[in-house]
C-alpha cells in the first residue's frame, strides 16, 4: 500500500469520510483505546474531532495490511452500537440494526429449515415488475432455487427508475443506504445516485444474483385468476404485439411498487391546449425547450428536482404552486463521490456496514421527533415537539437565505403545518432558481386550460408551449391496471374500493391466497430506522417465509384469516390518530401520505416491531391448507 497510497491520501480520505463510521470500524479492527474511549462523534468539539482523525490516518497507515473483516459477535455489535449512538440499543432495535449492519451474506433473507429441502418440480412463481422489489424477490427466490419468472410489461429493469427519464432525477437519500446488503461495494460515482446510475445498479445487480435469465420483457399483467379447484392462479399477459399469453403459477408477487400510474392533470380545458403537457414518467427524449415558455405544476419531489435545470434550457418557466412544502437541503447533494472515499470504503473493513448504520442515524425515532405531540413540550409554548420546532426554525432560515430575503417569495413559500408531517423534500436548487430572471412563482388556484396557456382564479392567462405536470402518481390504485380474481371470484379492486385498500403487514389480503402486495397498503412504518431497499429485502423474506411454510408443510396456499386483517387494520387505524400527520387538517389534505381521512402510505407501527411481523410471520395469522 505503501507504493500507491501515501499519507496526505489517506489524511484526505479521513477528512472527507463518515467520520462515526470510519471510527467505529478502525476500533472494531484494531481495539484501539484511544479511539474507543471517545464519545459518539456528533458531540464532540473540534479539537477532539481532529484528534481522532490523526490517530485514524495513523492506524490506517500503519496497520491497515494487518485488518480483516471479522464479524463481530451480538456482544460486541451491542457496545459498538452504544458508542456511535450514545445510548443503548433496546433488544428490539438490536435485531433490527444489526440486519442493517449486513455483516451475513442476505441480511433479511429466509432460509430452509434445512439444507436437504428443495422446492418440488414445477413449483413457480410470477414475480410483477422489475424494479427494486420485484429483482430483491428475485434473488431471494434465486436463493433459495424456488423456480420464478420476472414479468416487466417494459423492454428494460428498473421499475420507476426506468420510467422517469426528466432532467437531473437522481435519489434524495444517500446511494449508500439506497442500495440492497447482498451487494456489499458498489462503486457509487455520486453521494446522491441520478437515475441513469440506480437503473445501472439493478442491471448489475440482476445480472449478478442470478434474476435477469428469469425475466420476461414486455409482459403486461391484463389478469390474474385464482382457481377454487387447482389452488393455482392463472396469468394472463399483453406481449407487445397486441397478442396475450396464459400460464398457471403457484404464487404471485406484485411488485408493481406504489409509482407505477401517473396521476395525470385533468384540468378543465386541457384537451384543447394547444401546447405540450408532459408527465415527467413520459419525458420526451431530446425536447428542446430553449425557446419555450414553459410551466411547471407541483411542488413536490419531482418539481423540484427537476426544476432548476428546465428553468436553465427553457426560455421562461411558470411554477404553480399548490401547497408550500418544508424543503431542506442535504450534505453532499449534488457531489461526486471522492476517489479517496472509494478507496476507503474498499480497503478499511467494516467501514461499509458502520455507514449503513450512520447514513439513517437520523431516522430513528423519527416518530417521536415530529408526528407524536410533546404535551409537555407544548405547555412551554412549543407545537408539536422540541426537534419539530428546531427544525422549523432552520427551514425558516433556510427559505430566507435561498431566496436572499426576498419577501415576495417568502410569504409564499412558508408552509402551515409542520416539518415532516409530509414526505420530507430534498432541495435541488429550488427555492434558488425561483429568484431568476427567467422564473415566476405563481400560487393562485388553476381555473382552467386554454388553447394558449393556463387562466389562474386571479383572473391572469399565463401565455404557456410546455406544460410539465409533475402532478405524482395514484398511489391508491394498487396493483392497476391488472385485474385480479381471488376465491369465488372475488374482484380485489372492487373490494378495495368499498372499504379503501388495506392489507395484513402490507402484504397479504384475504380470500387472496398465495398473493403478495410488495409497497403495498401501510407498508412503511413512520418511525424510521431503514432505508427503503432494506424493507424489500425484508418483504422478500417474509413472502419466501410464506413460500417455505407451503413447500415444507406439503400444503398448497397460504392466507392471511380475515381475522387477524380486521385486526390488524383496526388497530393501526386506532394507532395513526396519534400522529398529527392524520390529526391535522392541513397536514392531511393534499397528501399522499394520508388518503380519505385515512393513513395510506404509512403504518405507526414502531420500525423494529414491523420488522419482527415480517421476520416471523404470525403462526396465529397465517393459515396454511
Amino acid at each position: 500500500m505503501g507504493d500507491t497510497i501515501d499519507t496526505d491520501y489517506i489524511r484526505r480520505a479521513v477528512e472527507y469520510s463518515d467520520l462515526a463510521a470510519l471510527r467505529i470500524a478502525i476500533f472494531q479492527a484494531t481495539g484501539d483505546e484511544a479511539i474507543g474511549r471517545l464519545g459518539p462523534v456528533a458531540t464532540l468539539d473540534d479539537d477532539d474531532k481532529a484528534r481522532l482523525k490523526e490517530r485514524c490516518v495513523e492506524l490506517i497507515t500503519n496497520d491497515l495490511s494487518s485488518w480483516t473483516l471479522r464479524t463481530p459477535s451480538d456482544a460486541e455489535i451491542n457496545s459498538m452500537l452504544d458508542m456511535v449512538l450514545g445510548k443503548a440499543t433496546s433488544p428490539g432495535d438490536f435485531e433490527l440494526r444489526k440486519m442493517v449492519l449486513s455483516f451475513e451474506d442476505f441480511p433479511g433473507f429466509a432460509e430452509w429449515s434445512s439444507p436437504e429441502v428443495e422446492a418440488p418440480e414445477g413449483f413457480h412463481v410470477a414475480i410483477i415488475g422489475g424494479g427494486f422489489n420485484g429483482i430483491a424477490t428475485g434473488v431471494q427466490l434465486a436463493q433459495l432455487g424456488i423456480d420464478f419468472d420476472v414479468y416487466e410489461r417494459r423492454d428494460e429493469l428498473g421499475g420507476t427508475w426506468s420510467i422517469n427519464r426528466y432532467p437531473d432525477i437522481r435519489v434524495d437519500t444517500l446511494s449508500a443506504s439506497y442500495e440492497f446488503s447482498f451487494e456489499k461495494e458498489y462503486p457509487w460515482t455520486e453521494y446522491f445516485a441520478r437515475g441513469p446510475e440506480v437503473k445501472g445498479y439493478l442491471h448489475h445487480i440482476a445480472k449478478k444474483f442470478g434474476v435477469m435469465e428469469n425475466v420476461r420483457f414486455g409482459h403486461d399483467l391484463v389478469e390474474a385468476r385464482f382457481n377454487d379447484d387447482t389452488k393455482l392462479w392463472h396469468v394472463t399477459f399483453r406481449l407487445g404485439d397486441g397478442s396475450t399469453v396464459s400460464r398457471d403459477v403457484n404464487a404471485i408477487v406484485s411488485a408493481a411498487g406504489l409509482f407505477a400510474n401517473p396521476n395525470l392533470p385533468s384540468f378543465p380545458g386541457i384537451e384543447d391546449f394547444g401546447g405540450i403537457v408532459i408527465h415527467p414518467t413520459q419525458w420526451p427524449e431530446g425536447i428542446d425547450l430553449s425557446d419555450k415558455s414553459v410551466a411547471v405544476i407541483g411542488n413536490g419531489s419531482t418539481g423540484v428536482q427537476l426544476l432548476g435545470r428546465v428553468a436553465e434550457m427553457s426560455k421562461h418557466v411558470t411554477v404553480f404552486q399548490r401547497t408550500p412544502q418544508w424543503i431542506s437541503p442535504r450534505d453532499k447533494y449534488g457531489k461526486h463521490v471522492e476517489p479517496e472515499i472509494t478507496w476507503l470504503t474498499s480497503a478499511v473493513p467494516g467501514y461499509w456496514n458502520w455507514c449503513r448504520i450512520t447514513s439513517i442515524m437520523h431516522l430513528f425515532d423519527f416518530d417521536k421527533d415530529f408526528l407524536i405531540r410533546d404535551e409537555e413540550y407544548e405547555k412551554t409554548g412549543g407545537q408539536i415537539t422540541a426537534k419539530s420546532d428546531f427544525v422549523r426554525n432552520m427551514l425558516l432560515d433556510y427559505i430566507k437565505t435561498e431566496t436572499g430575503g426576498r419577501q415576495d417569495l417568502i410569504d409564499k413559500l412558508i408552509p402551515d403545518y409542520a416539518p415532516m408531517v409530509r414526505r420530507p423534500i430534498v432541495d435541488n436548487g429550488w427555492y434558488r432558481a425561483l429568484t431568476r430572471d427567467n422564473v415566476d412563482l405563481v400560487t393562485e388556484d388553476i381555473v382552467r386550460f386554454t388553447d394558449t396557456g393556463i387562466e389562474t382564479a386571479d383572473g391572469v392567462h399565463h401565455d404557456l408551449d410546455v406544460v410539465v405536470s409533475a402532478t405524482g402518481f395514484d398511489i391508491v390504485k394498487y396493483l392497476w391496471p391488472a385485474e385480479y380474481f381471488g376465491r369465488n371470484g372475488v374482484n380485489l379492486h372492487e373490494k378495495w374500493e368499498e372499504e379503501s385498500p388495506m392489507a395484513y403487514v402490507g402484504m397479504m389480503v384475504p380470500g387472496f391466497p398465495n398473493l403478495f402486495t410488495l409497497y403495498g397498503p401501510n407498508s412503511q412504518p413512520v418511525s424510521g430506522g431503514v432505508a427503503l431497499p432494506a424493507w424489500y429485502q425484508m418483504w422478500a423474506g417474509f413472502v419466501a417465509r410464506c413460500l417455505i411454510g407451503i413447500i415444507e408443510q406439503g400444503k398448497q396456499t397460504v392466507e392471511v384469516t380475515d381475522e387477524a386483517f380486521r385486526e390488524y387494520n383496526e388497530k393501526l387505524v386506532e394507532e395513526s390518530q396519534k400522529l398529527i400527520m392524520v390529526t391535522e387538517e392541513a397536514s392531511a389534505k393534499k397528501n399522499y401520505y394520508v388518503q380519505n381521512g385515512r393513513m395510506q402510505v404509512n403504518a405507526p407501527w414502531e420500525t423494529h416491531d414491523y420488522y419482527r411481523m415480517t421476520s416471523y410471520p404470525d403462526p396465529e395469522a397465517i393459515v396454511f391448507e
